[in-house]
């Protein structure tokens, strides 16, 4: 830049300061042309300037607003005031109207010129790459579909994008601002919700899914969930909250559909439906009501001999990715010779899924007169899931695997619902298999097709044999280098632990996975099952 040759525009009146300032230029191969603040726009746009030398005509007001308006005119050309010595406060205030250097005319000097031209072209240089980047910022910031809001302690804003007036309802951030001065009283239909909002925030400095109605600015209503965080200063004092915005009252409207639609279900369902209905109000808060849906005993058989002489041992471990879990199982008697076992896997984690799952058990336990035919039972349970999803426009992918099995005969039936296909794991062959469907091909996962078939295939276990059922979770880690753990890892880890009882298998198998992950710990929920076809007991004398 040093040896560039700078054409300078001087708008003003100061014949001599010009004349001086022409002639440092053309030392270094520059040039500058002179005019008044009448013709600077002409000028501006017929050439192309390094910078430009301006000289207000007053010290005030009136000449800031002359330099902002230049600075309109040539956003990418620094402006140098040109003033006197003597006016340090106007000096000061042409920089926030957007001068890049001040040249006091008294102390002329030809290298503190060039020094100041310099400088300020550089400094020009950064500001508009530093606008740029600030305008792709915003351009991004109001551009999300997520509210993004920046509040004040005592309830008002001061930083809003675009989605976060339109999902309050206002026309603009601006209109947003100057309308909520109020947040408790003009935003929250209870404002003791700000209450609550600046007290978790007090205590913890994160919150996540705060879910409250507000009013829009007709004054409808409707639900969000607020993600935020406190900001602090040194003295650890709020300075202010910012976070995110969701509208979530269709989600809230789906919810009570389904609500709605599981209270219309048949009357032998009543019982079960005030049970599910207590899960679904409290399953945001609380992982021991959905941990008390699973099995917390299972059967014997014959059902008159202790546990440990069952010849059907049973073996889980539950692991959910957040508070609650979208993996469910259950075992059940079916009879005093069967047992039906099922798993099941909701698309994602957390609150839905867990709404799902808790459906899910209530649908199975009604479906207990027909669980002896896999095929049959998973083909109602899809029917009944579906016909209450379809209601909340968004259906949600849930795979499933069912067997019953018949300790007498060692008979097993099954069926398979778009879920990871189950390790048969016989210890005597030391082999370990997977239970495929007889034809071959895939089923459709739950709650997607109105009325898909489900095929019943068939196998035979024996003593010493080990059903493995899971959920996806359990091998979809990511190790170093974004090596994945394959299905065929874990059969060869299986495989590797096969001497070992159900729940010991299941320990260390989990204990090989971590080591595995990245991060040392699952990203999904993970739900292990195990059958450990111990033994037929002995008929007593």
């Amino acid at each position: 830049m040093d040896s560039q040759a700078l054409k300078v525009l001087f708008i003003g009146r100061d014949e001599r300061f010009a004349s001086d300032t022409a002639e440092v230029l053309r030392e270094t191969g520059g040039t500058l042309e002179k005019t008044d603040l009448e013709h600077a726009a002409s000028a501006l746009k017929v050439n192309s300037f390094s910078a430009i030398l301006f000289e207000p005509a007053t010290a005030n007001a009136a000449g800031l607003f002359q330099i902002t308006s230049l600075t309109f005119q040539a956003p990418h050309v620094p402006i140098i005031i040109v003033g006197s010595i003597h006016d340090e406060g106007f000096a000061i205030e042409t920089s926030n109207a957007g001068a890049q250097g001040y040249l006091a005319r008294e102390t002329f000097e030809p290298h503190l010129v060039r020094r100041t031209i310099r400088c300020a072209m550089e400094r020009q240089i950064e500001r508009v790459a530093l606008v740029a980047e600030k305008e792709n910022y915003y351009g991004i910031f109001d551009h999300l579909i997520e509210g993004i809001f920046r509040t004040t302690p005592d309830g008002h804003y001061i930083m809003a994008n675009v989605a976060l007036a339109r999902i309050y309802g206002y026309n603009s951030p601006t209109d947003l601002m100057a309308n909520i001065t109020d947040i408790a009283h003009k935003l929250y239909v209870e404002p003791s919700r700000r209450n609550e909002f600046v007290e978790l925030m007090q205590g913890n400095d994160v919150i996540t899914g705060f879910e409250s109605r507000i009013y829009r600015k007709d004054q409808t209503i409707i639900w969000i969930s607020e993600n935020c965080r406190a900001v602090r200063d040194n003295g650890g004092k709020v300075l202010y909250y910012e976070g995110t915005v969701e509208d979530i009252t269709e989600r809230k409207y789906a919810e009570e559909q389904i609500r709605r639609t599981t209270q219309e279900l048949s009357r032998s369902r009543e019982e079960l439906r005030a049970r599910h209905q207590v899960m679904e109000e409290n399953l945001r808060m609380a992982r021991e009501i959905q941990l008390t849906m699973l099995p917390q005993q299972y059967p014997v058989f014959p059902d008159e001999v202790a546990p440990e002489q069952s010849a059907f041992q049973f073996a889980h471990r539950y692991h959910s990715a957040e508070t609650v879990s979208g993996d469910f199982f259950s075992v059940s008697a079916l009879s005093d010779e069967e047992v039906g076992v099922l798993i099941c896997d909701v698309t994602g984690h957390g609150i839905r899924a867990a709404l799902v799952t808790a459906m899910i058990r209530a649908l199975a336990e009604e479906l207990k007169p027909c669980a002896h035919d896999p095929g049959f039972f998973l083909r109602k349970l899809n029917s009944d899931l579906f016909n209450i999803l379809k209601t909340t426009g968004s259906p949600m992918l849930t795979t499933a695997f069912y067997f019953v099995a018949n300790w007498k005969t060692g008979a097993m039936r099954f069926a398979n619902a778009g879920h990871p296909k189950p390790l048969l794991v016989r210890r005597p062959e030391n082999s370990v298999k997977t239970l495929a469907n007889a034809s071959g091909h895939s089923q459709p996962a739950l709650g997607l097709f109105e009325d898909p078939p489900y095929e019943t295939s068939e196998a035979h276990i024996a003593p010493g044999d080990l059903i493995m059922l899971f959920t996806d979770g359990l091998y979809e880690v990511q190790g170093a280098n974004e090596e994945l753990y394959s299905q065929q890892r874990l059969m060869l880890d299986v495989k590797a632990l096969i001497a070992k009882p159900a729940g010991q298998l299941f320990d260390e198998l989990l204990r090989f996975v971590r080591n595995f992950s990245v991060n040392h710990e699952f990203e999904d929920d993970v739900c292990l099952v195990g059958m450990d076809f111990a033994q037929r007991p002995q008929k007593q004398p």
